[in-house]
């Protein structure tokens, strides 16, 4: 195997869990199974800055919302645990912001790649 980055494919399998217990909230986890072509995706140096800088919006996207959350839900008082939900509605916007950002920036370098 030439490298890791696929392996962030098998958190589809979250999806399939969804279909089997009739679980709406899974199914957004099948677009995870876009990163299975990075099996096959020789790892360069503009490759591997592209994951990191990814990762770090995906970081300061999950900062920022999981704060504003949980501050407003305990500011109005809209849950119980209001941790707990910030947690996660930052947690799901951060795996959709790496997700959007490495596609977007993997597609970006392929065309420029192909222009030079």
């Amino acid at each position: 195997m030439r490298n890791w980055y696929g392996c962030i494919g098998f958190v589809s399998l979250l999806g399939v869990w969804g279909l089997a217990e009739s679980e709406p909230l899974f199914l957004p986890f099948f677009a995870f199974v876009l990163f299975f072509e990075y099996f096959w995706v020789t790892p360069d140096e503009m490759f591997v800055d592209t994951m990191k800088k990814s990762a770090s919006w995906a970081f300061l996207a999950n900062l920022f919302i999981t704060t504003a959350v949980t501050l407003a839900l305990s500011y109005f008082e809209m849950s119980s645990n209001p941790l707990a939900a910030g947690t996660a509605v930052g947690f799901g916007v951060s795996i959709a912001v790496f997700a959007c950002s490495a596609s977007v920036l993997e597609r970006r370098e392929r065309i420029y790649a192909k222009n030079d």
